[in-house]
């Protein structure tokens, strides 16, 4: 048996050297993605209406197995306020003037309590800190990038064209064209009013969202790969 030269056991040793080197770096790489995926506890979807972001919202939770929170937040504003529903429902993703605001109060009051635009505004801060926390938790609309803004969540903006949205809406309502357009408008303006009146942000300033989708040319299926390809979750499974 021939001796083993200093050379050769030197080029060994380098080639084992490398390898670990090269394991390293993948450890590393797939440590930062684990790491990434772990930062987000929630999901806000910000929404034009008829872009397609309740479609997003639900194929996430079938992905994730986390749970949508659209109008249960109203369930829940109402019962740890411990007013009626109906009263929450008339400030949900509303814009509210101080006559309008008063005469609710004074409603309230007839009806045995008191609730206004103020009391539904810290209601909501409270309710969606409160499920943020908790974590597995996907919030379309009301505010909730501005209100969870630096908390480990993801912020989602999905936009689509009017004539694309139109288009949606009339199948979706069964209306025309032009009652589509005129709905699409209100509901457009009260949703931007809303955010004004609460947070006094611009729901279309890019610099609230992490990503932003345009849904003119992709289906919620494609919608929901880029969401996930952004967590770097492939299935229920992940450890998200």
């Amino acid at each position: 048996m021939q001796p083993i030269k200093s050379g050769e056991l030197s080029g060994s040793a380098q080639l084992v050297e490398r390898q670990m080197l090269l394991w390293n770096a993948r450890q590393r790489a797939h440590e930062t993605a684990e790491e990434k995926a772990h930062i987000y506890r929630f999901i806000t979807i910000s929404r034009d209406v008829g872009s397609l972001g309740d479609a997003l919202a639900s194929g996430l939770a079938s992905h994730l197995g986390w749970h949508v929170y659209d109008r249960e937040i109203v369930d829940y504003i109402a019962q740890n306020s411990h007013v009626r529903q109906n009263l929450v429902q008339l400030f949900d993703e509303k814009d509210q003037n101080l006559i309008h605001d008063t005469v609710q109060r004074l409603l309230g009051m007839i009806e045995g309590g008191t609730f206004g635009a103020d009391d539904y505004h810290e209601a909501l801060y409270k309710t969606l800190v409160s499920l943020g926390t908790r974590g597995r938790a996907i919030f379309i609309g009301r505010g909730a990038n501005f209100v969870l803004k630096g908390h480990p969540g993801l912020h989602i903006r999905v936009m689509a064209s009017p004539d694309v949205r139109v288009e949606r809406l009339c199948l979706r309502w069964h209306v025309t064209p032009n009652e589509a357009r005129q709905q699409m408008r209100h509901l457009d303006l009260e949703r931007k009013n809303y955010i004004r009146h609460h947070f006094r942000q611009d729901t279309d300033d890019p610099s609230h969202y992490d990503l932003l989708l345009n849904t003119d040319h992709i289906s919620p299926e494609q919608a929901v790969a880029s969401v996930l390809s952004v967590m770097k979750v492939q299935s229920v499974g992940s450890s998200i």
